[in-house]
């Protein structure tokens, strides 16, 4: 298989994947030529440059003040007293994965919950972890999904790419139903309330007078914190334009430190760090090829967004930058030279649970019998044959010689009647029961490795599938534990004898001295302080309540205002809620688009096909699965009941193949509507941005996406006006800035003043090709986008969402404890919700949870101590703004 896409291309067909029976891909460069890969190499950073330079100068616009603008005040409420300067958010937690994965950010999420933060977080996972993560104080909501279900293909199915079983059994398609359900219901976790499985009965409190305090609070994400498996997170935080930070317990930055965990590779006599540094690339593209019409779809139909074309969707992290926190310690892997600033690493994150566990008096009576116990368990791996496991583990204690403790977990190992020597555990906290034992024996899960290393105790890994032959590798290589033998390859005498090497002296010591390293460090408090530092996290607090985060701008200024201080302005008369929209703290630009106008052509082109591709598919899964409706008759008569069914058969059949020819024939004639406005757009986009990626040109313009017809317009005419100026004045003024450039950081000014004129010539051409394709590209990006506004904008509400927000509007028109000029200024600001769809559910929430501040204010003491402030400090914005508001 040749890796070919997004590396602008380079030729690396010589360059070979196959899996493993571990299901990591085996990935060789033997024969590729050493100037291909130091083109691709070159290409690659010169890309990261320049994605850094369009970066900056997004941030520099938005740091940029309008004309109407005003200064943030400095003053704070007095009423919170313990106010550490971060305003408090709603931080929406996406996991998928097993409990090993989900556990951490349990921990994570009790940090930012507490002081100094004192965040809102929610973890958003499968339904089966609900108890876990409530039991714990943190909010739920299930995004669907069944982790059982994957850790069994997962066996079957250790890497990316699935075996022909598997494939014939129907899984493969069972897992994108599964995953197409969980980008939705990501979706639903970061904008809705509720806890995604618990139906709200609204006839419970039709006659209470108070009954906004018996909903739900309504819950908008302000930010999201993700494991990279979870998929939807870059899409979710583009809609909403938030912060996004992610998080996980493997490498998925590239670097050439080492390869991908997924991935073994055979660099042949290609440099081993460009060997691994290129595995990241294989393995996102792999991943890419597998998902992208899924997440295409996804963005489209649910977020109204626009596709990713195929090509460059994989580097859409890396390329963004989008902050990364590893959870390991770097004694243990030490942070490689060639990751940025936005990567961080934060030790391992622990949820403490041994305080509160009580063992059976069983478990107390076997541990105080002998000698400490060896620890085996297999946590949530479920292999299609316990018994044979259970056997072999049996037989691999009784010749090492020692007592053991095994776990059943989730694959049912253990049986009923364990040896005298074997005591079988359930559900045991690792940091109460690692304590006391002498070693353990686990898959390799990034959890149980960190607890076991943490405390000291010299690790025997048996990796199954993913990230476990990775970690099983570093354990080996830091000394810690013996030479891993994997599943597919696991005897009783191989694992008697590393349960026998991982007892003997040397491993103790050296466990025992990376815990003591370990020891001192405080994960959780760190990653929680990296997440705050980055710069998307700044300027995120309201002006008039600096410990809210701002939900609002007021328009024309660069006025944030919270919830409650929009309320509040809005019921006292001071402003009118047509004067506020949303406030757009980050955008990500994952559709800026093609980096030069040919790639821009192969991108549509390439999406077009793909679109194609994707209709036939689903024509003809939907002719195969027709259904064939039988008799339900009770009729013993074999020639009469097979009479019926071949006429109902004959009936049936006809009609849903229409359908399906139908949707078929809509589907593609849309696409084709689509393509040429794909194209004009996505050319105008490789215009715009080729002096950026070509050049490093610091002087390209960022635009707000385009959202309708309106702003289509407006986009049109901002680069046709903007692109032409730029274009004829970059040839005198591009020269200067490239000497400026070169003496602020010491390079040749004439080197500089070299390239500021090939940048002022290239930019006449490029720049006035951006301009003179804007108007076709945007404007029929705009009418496209109103179009999909009105064609998609029913927003099918879910149950419960809908009666929460109409009975607030009810309430805000009919509460008695309120004044009747309140009420009808807060009825006012849910009508002022405008637009359609997506965006007007949005919009009610936010103004729904305005609503829910203020009315929680109101019945506090300090109401009017609150209001006094908040209006004081209005009228000194007013006075700073020399009346504009």
């Amino acid at each position: 298989m040749a890796y070919d896409g997004g590396l602008d291309g380079a030729n690396l067909e010589n360059v070979k994947s196959r899996v493993l029976d571990d299901g990591r891909i085996d990935i060789s460069f033997k024969g590729i030529h050493l100037r291909a890969q130091e083109f691709v190499h070159l290409v690659d950073k010169r890309h990261a440059k320049a994605a850094a330079v369009i970066a900056a100068q997004d941030d520099k616009a938005k740091a940029r003040k309008p004309r109407h603008c005003v200064r943030r005040l400095e003053t704070r409420e007095p009423n919170i007293a313990q106010f550490k300067g971060i305003p408090r958010m709603n931080i929406a937690i996406l996991i998928t994965g097993s409990r090993g994965d989900v556990q951490p950010f349990i921990a994570l999420g009790q940090t930012l919950q507490k002081d100094p933060y004192s965040h809102r977080v929610r973890i958003c996972t499968h339904s089966v972890f609900k108890d876990f993560v409530e039991e714990n104080g943190l909010e739920f909501y299930s995004i669907g999904g069944d982790p059982s279900k994957l850790m069994a293909y997962m066996v079957k199915n250790p890497g990316i790419l699935p075996s022909r079983e598997s494939v014939k059994a129907g899984d493969i398609h069972a897992r994108r139903m599964e995953i197409a359900e969980m980008l939705d219901g990501c979706w639903r976790a970061c904008t809705l309330a509720g806890d995604g499985i618990t139906q709200f009965e609204m006839k419970d409190y039709l006659n209470d007078r108070d009954i906004m305090m018996h909903l739900p609070e309504p819950f908008v994400a302000d930010a999201i914190i993700a494991n990279p498996p979870s998929y939807a997170h870059i899409h979710i935080a583009e809609k909403l334009a938030i912060p996004l930070h992610i998080m996980f317990t493997m490498p998925w930055s590239p670097t050439g430190a080492f390869p991908h965990p997924l991935a073994n590779v055979d660099s042949g006599k290609v440099d081993s760090k460009l060997a691994n540094l290129f595995s990241y690339k294989r393995m996102d593209l792999l991943t890419w090829e597998g998902l992208f019409d899924l997440i295409n779809r996804f963005r489209e139909d649910t977020l109204m967004l626009d596709p990713i074309t195929p090509i460059w969707g994989h580097e859409i992290l890396p390329r963004l930058q989008v902050p990364f926190t590893y959870c390991w310690p770097e004694v243990l892997i030490p942070k490689p030279a060639d990751w940025g600033p936005h990567i961080t690493i934060s030790g391992y994150w622990f949820l403490p649970l041994a305080s509160s566990f009580k063992p059976e008096p069983a478990l107390q009576e076997f541990l105080d019998a002998g000698p400490p116990p060896v620890y085996i368990g297999f946590g949530s791996i479920v292999v299609d044959d316990p018994e044979k496991l259970t056997q072999m583990i049996f037989d691999a204690v009784k010749k090492a010689g020692v007592r053991a403790l095994v776990s059943k977990g989730w694959g049912n190992v253990g049986g009923t009647n364990p040896p005298d020597n074997v005591f079988l555990l359930g559900n045991v906290p690792h940091d109460w029961l690692f304590p006391r034992v002498s070693a353990v024996v686990h898959h390799g899960g990034a959890g149980t490795t960190a607890i076991g290393i943490a405390l000291g105790k010299p690790t025997v890994i048996v990796p199954f599938f993913g990230d476990q032959p990775w970690w099983a590798a570093m354990i080996y290589r830091a000394g810690a534990g013996p030479k891993p033998v994997p599943f597919k390859e696991l005897t009783a005498d191989a694992l008697a004898e590393n349960i026998t090497e991982a007892l003997k002296t040397e491993l103790q010591s050296r466990a025992e001295e990376l815990a003591e390293k370990i020891r001192g460090e405080d994960g959780t408090k760190k990653a929680a302080e990296d997440f705050h530092k980055t710069l998307q996290m700044q300027n995120l607090s309201c002006f008039l309540c600096p410990d809210r985060v701002a939900v609002w701008r007021v328009r024309k200024t660069n006025i944030q205002l919270s919830t409650l201080a929009a309320a509040m302005l809005i019921v006292t008369d001071t402003i009118t809620s047509d004067q506020l929209k949303l406030v757009r703290h980050k955008d990500w630009h994952t559709t800026a688009g093609s980096q030069q106008p040919i790639s821009a052509i192969i991108g549509t082109a390439t999406n077009t096909a793909a679109n194609l591709i994707s209709d036939c598919r689903q024509l003809a899964k939907e002719l195969s699965s027709t259904p064939i409706e039988g008799s339900t008759g009770k009729s013993t008569d074999s020639d009469t009941s097979n009479d019926k069914n071949m006429e109902r058969t004959t009936t049936h059949r006809p009609k849903q193949k229409r359908k399906a020819w139908a949707h078929f024939a809509g589907s593609v004639f849309g696409h084709s509507l689509k393509a040429p406005v794909a194209f004009f757009y996505n050319l105008a986009n490789g215009f715009h941005n080729c002096p950026a990626f070509l050049m490093s040109d610091r002087t390209v313009r960022t635009y707000p996406p385009i959202t309708n017809l309106s702003s289509g317009l407006s986009r049109s005419g901002k680069e046709f006006g903007f692109g032409l100026y730029d274009a004829v004045t970059g040839v005198v003024t591009q020269p200067y800035l490239g000497y400026k450039y070169a003496k602020e950081n010491q390079h040749s000014a004439v080197g500089g003043v070299a390239k500021g004129v090939a940048r002022g010539f290239g930019g006449l051409v490029l720049k006035s090709g951006a301009a003179v394709t804007g108007i076709p590209g945007y404007g029929f990006k705009g009418l496209e986008r109103e179009i999909e506004r009105w064609w998609k904008g029913s927003d099918v509400f879910l149950h419960g969402d809908p009666t929460f927000i109409m009975a607030v509007k009810d309430q805000a028109a009919t509460r008695e404890q309120m004044k009747k000029g309140e009420r009808t200024r807060m009825q006012m600001m849910f009508d002022d919700s405008k637009g359609s769809g997506m965006g007007k559910r949005i919009l009610e929430r936010r103004v729904w949870q305005s609503y829910r501040d203020l009315r929680t204010l109101q019945s506090r003491t300090d109401y009017e101590v609150v209001q006094k402030e908040i209006l004081d400090r209005w009228e000194m914005l007013k006075a700073d703004t020399s009346n504009s508001l």
